[in-house]
C-alpha cells in the first residue's frame, strides 16, 4: 500500500455520510448507486473468481440490503458491459404473506426494493432460496454491512452457515455479515468473503482479528464521500471538533517509510546516521543480539554498539564484524564501568535475549538511569523489547529511571500480546479483543509508543494517534522476528533523532519501521516461502526493501 488510508469506525464514517449529504449536497441514493456500481465493477472484473453465470444477492432491512438491491438491478440490466442472471434472497423481516416488509425498511432500502421489483428481479425468502443458491455462480453480501451490533444466531445464522458450506465465490459489501466493524469480534455466525469492497475509508473490523480472516481481498472504493469531518474536524462546524472524532486508525503506507529514510547525503559520515547501543543478548542468546544488530546496521545506522557479556564475544565478533562490543562480566556487571563504556550513544535498544535475571536487570537499570539530554537537546530514544519488557512487568520501579521519566522521552515498547498482559497485569483474551484501544490506553497512561504485535500489528503514540500494518505473513511467526524489529526500529529512530519531537513523532517512526520489517518478511518470502522463511533472511531482505530509497553516488559523464 503506497498511501496510509483511514480506519473509520461506524459512527464516524455514518458522521462522514452525514456530513457528503447535507454539506456536499450528494442525495444518498446517489452514494448508494454508486457503491452499487464499484461493487459490480468488482465482481465483473474478476472472472476468473466469479465467473459467469448467476449471481444470488442476500439482502437485509438497512442500507447495505439497499446497496444490495441496487446491485442485483445493474447486474441484471447489463449497464455496465455485461448482464448476468440475479435472484435476491431477502434476510429482513416479512409480512404475514411472506413478502418483504417494506416498512422495516430504510428510506433508501425500500426505494430500491421497489425499483428491483419494477425490473423484474425475484426476491424470495431464505426458505425458499434452495434452488437458487444451489444454482448460482457467486454470492453478494449485502445483509448487515458496518451496521451490525448483535451476533447473528437463528435463522438467520443457520442460513449463512447454509451458503459458507455451498463453496461459492463471495463479494461482501462494506465488511462480511457476522464481523463486528468497530473490532474485528465474530461472536455468532459469519459468511466469509473471497472479495470484500469497502465503501471510502477502511473500517477496523477488515483489519483486526479474527474478522480479519474472513474478508479476503479488501477493495476500497471511492464513492465521492467527504472523510474531512473525522479526518479533519474544523472543516465542518456541525461536527464537534474533538480529538475522538480523528481516525480511529490509519493504515501504515509506504509514505510513511518514505519520511523515516530520506535519502542519504552524500557527504556524510557514520556519526551523520547515530551510533546506536544494543543491550542484547546474554549467555546462550548471542543470536538475537546478532539479529538485531544486524537489522539495525542494514536500515542504515552509523554504529551499533552492543553491549553484552563476555561470553558472547567470539560469537558476535564472526556473525556480525562491522558491530562494536561493550562487555560486561555476566555475574558481576559492573554497573560504573557500563556508563562509561555506554557514554554517548544516540539511542538505545534493550531486551534481545538480555534474561530476566537479577545480573541482566541491573544492566538494564544503570542504562536507563543515565542522564538524559536537557530540554532543547537532541533526545535520546528508546526502545524496549522482549526481556526488558519482562523486567518492567517483575520490577515496575524500572518505570522510574530517569530515561523512562523524562517528561520529554521517546520511548518505544514492542511487546506481543502475552508481554502486554504481564504489563497491564490483564489476560491476554482482554488484549486480543481490543488490540487498538489497550495500546492506546498503555501509551496515554505511560508517555511511550507502544507497538502491539500481532499479525496485523497495531500501534500507538501517547498523542493518540493509532496505526495498524497489514503487510507481513506467517513465515515471519518464528524466533527471532521480535530481535530484528527492535532493531529496525532502533536505526530508524536514531538516524531520525534530530527531528523527533519537531516534525516527527516516535509513533510515526515506529509504525514505518513495522512496515519496513514486514515488507522485508513479504520480500524474504517470496525466495524462501513461508514454511522456510528465517529471521536472518527478513535482515537480508531489508536491503532490496530500502535500496530504492536513496542514491548519493557522483555521477560523472564524458561526453
Amino acid at each position: 500500500m503506497n498511501t496510509s488510508l483511514p480506519v473509520l469506525t461506524a459512527a464516524k464514517m455514518r458522521l462522514c455520510d452525514e456530513h457528503t449529504i447535507r454539506e456536499l449536497h450528494i442525495p444518498s441514493h446517489t452514494l448508494m448507486e454508486r457503491a452499487a456500481r464499484a461493487a459490480v465493477s468488482c465482481l465483473l472484473g474478476r472472472p476468473s473468481l466469479f465467473p459467469q453465470g448467476s449471481v444470488l444477492v442476500l439482502c437485509g432491512s438497512g442500507n447495505n440490503g439497499g446497496d444490495g438491491l441496487a446491485i442485483a438491478r445493474f447486474l441484471a440490466d447489463g449497464s455496465q458491459g455485461e448482464s448476468r442472471p440475479v435472484t435476491v434472497v431477502y434476510l429482513g423481516r416479512l409480512t404475514p404473506e411472506g413478502l418483504p416488509d417494506t416498512d422495516r425498511m430504510s428510506q433508501e432500502c425500500a426505494r430500491q426494493y421497489a425499483l428491483a421489483r419494477q425490473a423484474g428481479i425475484p426476491v424470495l425468502p431464505p426458505d425458499r432460496a434452495t434452488d437458487a443458491l444451489s444454482g448460482c455462480c457467486a454470492v453478494v453480501d449485502a445483509v448487515f454491512g458496518i451496521g451490525l451490533d448483535r451476533p447473528v444466531e437463528g435463522v438467520m445464522g443457520a442460513f449463512l452457515r447454509r451458503v459458507a458450506e455451498t463453496g461459492r465465490p463471495v463479494l461482501a459489501i462494506d465488511i462480511p455479515s457476522g464481523v463486528y466493524t468497530d473490532t474485528g469480534a465474530v461472536p455468532g455466525a459469519a459468511l466469509p468473503a473471497d472479495v470484500t469492497v469497502t465503501m471510502q475509508a477502511l473500517k477496523p473490523g477488515l483489519l483486526l482479528y479474527p474478522g480479519a480472516a474472513l474478508c479476503g481481498e479488501v477493495v476500497v472504493a471511492d464513492i465521492g464521500i467527504d472523510l474531512s469531518p473525522v479526518c479533519h474536524p474544523a472543516s465542518d462546524p456541525a461536527i464537534d471538533a474533538n480529538p475522538a472524532d480523528a481516525p480511529t486508525a490509519c493504515l501504515v503506507g509506504e509514505d510513511m517509510l518514505r519520511v523515516a529514510l530520506p535519502p542519504r547525503s552524500r557527504r556524510s559520515h557514520k556519526g551523520t546516521y547515530g551510533r546506536l547501543a544494543l543491550l542484547c543478548g546474554s549467555y546462550g542468546m548471542a543470536g538475537a543480539a546478532i539479529l538485531s544488530a544486524s537489522a539495525a546496521l542494514r536500515c542504515g545506522v552509523g554504529l551499533a554498539q552492543v553491549v553484552t557479556p563476555a561470553d558472547n564475544r567470539v560469537i558476535l565478533q564472526t556473525a556480525l564484524p562491522e558491530a562494536v562490543l561493550t562487555l560486561y562480566d555476566r555475574e558481576a556487571p559492573d554497573p560504573a564501568a557500563l556508563l562509561t563504556a555506554v557514554a554517548n550513544p544516540d539511542g538505545l535498544v534493550a531486551g534481545c535475549g538480555l534474561g530476566t535475571g537479577e545480573a541482566s536487570c541491573t544492566v538494564l537499570r544503570t542504562l536507563l538511569s543515565r542522564t538524559p539530554p536537557a530540554p532543547g537537546e537532541v533526545p535520546l530514544p528508546l526502545v524496549l523489547d522482549a526481556d526488558a519488557l519482562t523486567l518492567l512487568s517483575r520490577h515496575p520501579d524500572l518505570w522510574a529511571c530517569a530515561l523512562l521519566a523524562d517528561p520529554h522521552r521517546q520511548a518505544v515498547i514492542t511487546p506481543h500480546p502475552a508481554e502486554m498482559a504481564r504489563l497491564c497485569g490483564r489476560a491476554v483474551g482482554e488484549i486480543l479483543a481490543d488490540l487498538p484501544g489497550t495500546a492506546l490506553s498503555f501509551a496515554r497512561s505511560y508517555g511511550v509508543v507502544v507497538v502491539l504485535k500481532d499479525a496485523h500489528t497495531v500501534i500507538a503514540s501517547p498523542d493518540g494517534q493509532v496505526w495498524i500494518c497489514a503487510a507481513g505473513n506467517a513465515g515471519m511467526a518464528k524466533g527471532g522476528s521480535g530481535d530484528v524489529l527492535a532493531g529496525v526500529i532502533g536505526s530508524l529512530l536514531v538516524q531520525n533523532r534530530h527531528r523527533l519531537g519537531r516534525n516527527l513523532s516516535a509513533g510515526q517512526v515506529a509504525a514505518a519501521g513495522v512496515l519496513l520489517h514486514a515488507m522485508a518478511g513479504d520480500r524474504a518470502a517470496e525466495s524462501t516461502g513461508e514454511y522456510g522463511l528465517l529471521a536472518s533472511d527478513t535482515v537480508a531482505a531489508l536491503a532490496a526493501v530500502t535500496r530504492s530509497f536513496s542514491d548519493s553516488r557522483t555521477c560523472i559523464r564524458q561526453v
